[in-house]
């Protein structure tokens, strides 16, 4: 029986789209990949038939990417669930590795695991910056020891921005079966779901390994989200909601530094 799935809440029309579906197909142990969008298009059903794959659409008519990322999870059966970025591609060993570490490490106590990660411009690899030096700073304790289940250990790594790279994040439903995306924000949902995770018994699991290509490009929403201030005033409430008013906004201007790496 399988135990993992990729879902892909896909909209438009990704050029990368088709790219992504032949690396989560291509993966060494197999998984079922569902497509699941809010937009139908023939597009996405061209590809859905193409590759053979179960394709859903959102039945609400004003969904947002909480909702989008919702509907999907709930569309697969599996109880380990990858929330595919179109956009993005997957290295032939993301689920066997994945697998195989929260095998490791007892399924049943285990919330989520999520893996390293490079970035991608204009298909090229980028090298260090300001952002991903913060990042691999703020998962220091994960580099100790790839297995964190005290409470305030993992707050302490969702302290001070999001180092958690989404798109590589596999959520155990089986240990969260109504885990829910919250639909109050739009940009720092993954981050704001982490936080609230880490306050619950079990483990988040790390995987030291880039499993991940994460593309950055003119289209993509996160470049998007940035260019209109929106990331930058959800990111701010999170650090109101953890650090209070006056320190939340000194962190706040300092992370708008590495935001600069994330424009294109």
């Amino acid at each position: 029986m399988e135990v993992h799935s990729f879902v892909i809440p896909a909209y438009g029309e990704s050029p990368y789209l088709d790219n992504c579906i032949q690396g989560l197909l291509g993966q060494s142990v197999k998984s079922e990949v569902i497509i699941t969008t809010s937009t139908p298009s023939p597009f996405l059903g061209d590809l859905a038939v193409k590759y053979c794959l179960p394709y859903f659409v959102n039945p609400q008519t004003k969904a947002g990417i909480a909702s989008d990322w919702n509907f999907a999870l709930n569309q697969a059966t599996t109880p380990l669930v990858t929330i595919a970025h179109q956009d993005d591609d997957y290295l032939p060993q993301f689920v066997e590795l994945t697998v195989a570490k929260l095998k490791d490490n007892s399924r049943q106590q285990s919330l989520i695991a999520f893996t390293d990660y490079t970035e991608l411009i204009d298909d090229q690899h980028r090298t260090g910056n300001l952002n991903s030096f913060v990042k691999k700073s703020l998962l220091l304790p994960f580099l100790l020891k790839n297995k964190i289940s005290n409470r305030l250990l993992k707050h302490a790594v969702l302290s001070l921005g999001d180092p958690i790279c989404c798109p590589s994040v596999t959520i155990n439903k089986e240990a969260l079966p109504d885990f829910q995306f919250s639909e109050d924000y739009t940009c720092v949902l993954d981050w704001e779901a982490w936080y609230q995770l880490a306050q619950q018994k079990g483990a988040f699991i790390y995987i030291n390994k880039k499993l991940v290509k994460h593309r950055i490009h003119d289209g993509s929403e996160t470049t998007n989200q940035l260019n209109t201030g929106l990331r930058q005033a959800e990111e701010l409430q999170m650090f109101n909601k953890i650090w209070g008013k006056t320190f939340a906004l000194v962190i706040a201007a300092f992370y708008k530094l590495g935001h600069r790496n994330n424009r294109i």
